[in-house]
C-alpha cells in the first residue's frame, strides 16, 4: 500500500471536514453550510462511504487532499505533507511534487521561448509584417509591447526548434513544453507556432506557462494556444491577472474575451481587465478571482456569441455570490478592443456606466421583440422568465418582476406565478407536497426522475427492488436516468444487495459522476419513517408514469392528426385505441 491509501485510511473525510464545517448527519450522508461560498441553506454534503465532498450551490467537490488544498489555500505536496502528519505516516516512496524538475525545464524553454518570439518581432527582418500589425493595425505602443512580452513567431517550420536545440534541450522535452511537435514522418520536430504574433501567458510568479498565436496570414485557426502541460491548465488560467490583481481588490474584476482586450485595455489606463483566453468561464478560474474581489463585470463582444457567453458566465459567477455587473458595447462595435481603437474616453464611461446583471437581460429582451404586440410580449415573457427564475434575493426577484409587468403591461402576478413555477421545475420540494414546519428547504435541484433514482439509492434493497419493477426503462425521459435506472435494476439482480462503491466500479465513466452526484443528494429524514418513505416513493412512480403517458399520448395523437390526413382508416382505428389506454392511466 502507497503512503497516499495509508492516509486516505486513517483519516476520514467527515473528521477532517468537520473540523472545518458543522456537520449534521442526514440519512446515509452528512451535511452542512458549503466553506466556499456563502449560503443560508445547507447544500454541502459528505459522503462516508465514498470519502468524498460535493457542493451543490457552488459545484466545489473533491477529497481529503482537494479539500484541505481549498480551505487552507495550500498546494497538493503541502496538503499531503500535512495530513500524513496528521495520520502519522512517514513520507518515503511518495516524492514530493514528483514532476517539479520537469516543470523547471518547461520554464527555462518558455523563457527562452519568449525571449526567441520577442528578440525576432522588434530585431529581426523576419519580423517587419508582424511589427507593422501589431503597432499599426493593432496600435500598440513599444513599452506596451516590451511589457507584455509579445513576440513573433517566423513563418519557418524549424527555426526555434533549432535554436532550442542548440541549448541541449531533448526533443522530449520539447514536445512537453508545447513549443514544438513531431514530425509526422522522419525524427526531430517541428515549430508549433509559424507566423503568428505571440502572446505570452504569464502566471503570477512571472513565469511564462504557455502562450498564445495569433495568425498574420489569415489562415485556419485565428489563435492557437499551447495544450495542456504540467505547467499549463486552461481551465485555471487567466490572462492578465499577474498585471491587474492588485487592481482587481481596489476596482473589481472585468471579464473580456480575449488578450488583446486586456493589452488594449490596459494601454488606455484600464488597469483591472482579464480574460479567460480562449476557454469559456470556468469555476476555477471564478475561485481565483475570489481571492481578490466578489464584484465582477462581464464585457463580452457584442456578437451572439458574447451575448451566450455572458449568459453562460452570469449563471457560473451568480451561484457564487459575487456581485454581477455587465457592461453593453455599443452596438457599432464588436468589442472593446476596437471601441478603445476609435473611442478611448467612450471604453472607460461604458465600464463606468455598467449596468446590474438582470437589467440587461431585461433591456436586451425589450429591445428584441416589439412588446405592443401580444406575441412581442410572449416572447418577452418567455426570455426572461428562466432568467428571473435564478434569483435568490425576494427584493432583487420582486422588483424585476414589477419592473417587467409594468413594461410589458402584463400581470404582476402572471409573471410572478411563472416565475416560481419554473423555479419550482428545479426543486425537489415541488415533489415533496407541502413540507412540515421547521424543515430545511431542499437544495437538490434535477427532475422528478432523478428524485425517485435518489430516494431509490438511499432504500434498502427489497424497497428498491420493488419500485424499481414498478417501472420500465421508456418511462424516464432523460438519457442518463434511463441508463442509472437500467444499470440499478441490473446490479440489484445480480448482486441480490445494493453496495455503492460496487455499483460504481460496474458502470460506465460517463456514469460515476451523476451517479455520485445522486446518491449524495439530501433527501432529508425519509428513510427514518418506512411508511412515509414507500409513500413517497410511490408518489415518484405515479408522477413519472403519468408524465411518461402524457409524452406518449403527445406522440400518438401527433401520428393520429397524420393519419387522419391520409385517411388510413385502420391506422386511424389502432391509434384511437392506443390513445384510450394511455388517457386512462391519467385518471
Amino acid at each position: 500500500m502507497d503512503e497516499i491509501s495509508e492516509i486516505e485510511q486513517m483519516i476520514d473525510v467527515v473528521d477532517l471536514i468537520g473540523g472545518y464545517v458543522g456537520l449534521k448527519k442526514s440519512g446515509r450522508n452528512y451535511k452542512g453550510l458549503c466553506p466556499f461560498h456563502s449560503e443560508k441553506t445547507p447544500s454541502f454534503m459528505v459522503s462516508q462511504e465514498l470519502q468524498i465532498f460535493k457542493c451543490f450551490g457552488c459545484g466545489e467537490s473533491g477529497d481529503i487532499f482537494s479539500f484541505l488544498q481549498k480551505i487552507e489555500g495550500i498546494t497538493f505536496p503541502q496538503a499531503l505533507e500535512q495530513l500524513a502528519e496528521k495520520a502519522g505516516v512517514v513520507l518515503q516512496n511518495v516524492q514530493i511534487d514528483k514532476d517539479s524538475s520537469q516543470k523547471k525545464i518547461i520554464y527555462e524553454i518558455n523563457h527562452l521561448a519568449t525571449s526567441f518570439y520577442q528578440y525576432i518581432l522588434l530585431k529581426h527582418p523576419a519580423g517587419k509584417k508582424a511589427t507593422e500589425y501589431v503597432k499599426e493595425k493593432r496600435g500598440l505602443k513599444l513599452d506596451t509591447i516590451r511589457e507584455f512580452k509579445i513576440g513573433y513567431a517566423p513563418d519557418s517550420w524549424d527555426l526555434l526548434y533549432k535554436f532550442l536545440k542548440k541549448r541541449k534541450y531533448s526533443d522530449q522535452d520539447l514536445i512537453m513544453s508545447g513549443v514544438v511537435v513531431p514530425r509526422k514522418s522522419g525524427d526531430g520536430c517541428i515549430d508549433k507556432f509559424r507566423g503568428r504574433v505571440m502572446f505570452p501567458f504569464v502566471d503570477l510568479d512571472g513565469k511564462v506557462v504557455g502562450f498564445s498565436g495569433r495568425t498574420i496570414f489569415d489562415r485556419d485557426t485565428k489563435y492557437l494556444n499551447t495544450a495542456e502541460t504540467l505547467v499549463f491548465h486552461k481551465s485555471r488560467y487567466l490572462f492578465g491577472l499577474d498585471k491587474a490583481r492588485v487592481n482587481l481588490k481596489k476596482e473589481g474584476a472585468v471579464f473580456v474575451e480575449g488578450q488583446m482586450d486586456v493589452i488594449s485595455a490596459y494601454q488606455a489606463g484600464i488597469k483591472n481587465i482579464i480574460a479567460s483566453s480562449g476557454t469559456s468561464l470556468t469555476n476555477d478560474q471564478l475561485n481565483i478571482v475570489s481571492r481578490y474581489t466578489k464584484d465582477v463585470t462581464f464585457c463580452f463582444d457584442s456578437d451572439v456569441a458574447g451575448i451566450t457567453a455572458i449568459a453562460r458566465a452570469i449563471e457560473l459567477a451568480d451561484r457564487m455570490d459575487f456581485n454581477v455587473r455587465v457592461a453593453m458595447i455599443p452596438s457599432d462595435y464588436k468589442d472593446i478592443d476596437e471601441l478603445i481603437k476609435k473611442e478611448g474616453k467612450d471604453a472607460k464611461s461604458m465600464l463606468n456606466n455598467s449596468v446590474p446583471v438582470y437589467d440587461f437581460f431585461l433591456v436586451k429582451a425589450l429591445k428584441s421583440y416589439d412588446r405592443r404586440d401580444p406575441i412581442g410580449k410572449k416572447k418577452i415573457v418567455e426570455e426572461l422568465v428562466p432568467i428571473f427564475s435564478k434569483i435568490s434575493s425576494d427584493v432583487i426577484l420582486s422588483h424585476y418582476v414589477e419592473t417587467l409587468a409594468k413594461e410589458a403591461q402584463v400581470s404582476e402576478d402572471l409573471i410572478m406565478s411563472l416565475v416560481k413555477k419554473k423555479a419550482n421545475i428545479n426543486d425537489f420540494s415541488e415533489f415533496r407536497g407541502n413540507k412540515a414546519e421547521g424543515t430545511e428547504k431542499s437544495f437538490s435541484k434535477t427532475s422528478i426522475e432523478s428524485y425517485f433514482l435518489a430516494m431509490i439509492f438511499k432504500a434498502d434493497v427489497d424497497t428498491a427492488e420493488n419500485f424499481l419493477y414498478k417501472l420500465a426503462r421508456e418511462d424516464f425521459s432523460e438519457t442518463s436516468t434511463q441508463e442509472v435506472f437500467t444499470e440499478l435494476k441490473r446490479y440489484i439482480k445480480e448482486k441480490g444487495a445494493f453496495d455503492i462503491a460496487g455499483f460504481i466500479d460496474t458502470i460506465k465513466s460517463d456514469l460515476e459522476v451523476p451517479v455520485r452526484e445522486l446518491y449524495m443528494w439530501d433527501i432529508g429524514t425519509l428513510t427514518e419513517d418506512p411508511k412515509k418513505f414507500g409513500t413517497e416513493l410511490g408518489s415518484a412512480v405515479s408522477r413519472i408514469k403519468k408524465a411518461s403517458a402524457k409524452r406518449k399520448i403527445t406522440e400518438l395523437t401527433e401520428r393520429l392528426k397524420l393519419a387522419e390526413v391520409e385517411k388510413n382508416v385502420k391506422e386511424i382505428k389502432e391509434l384511437t385505441e392506443e390513445l384510450k389506454k394511455y388517457s386512462s392511466k391519467l385518471i
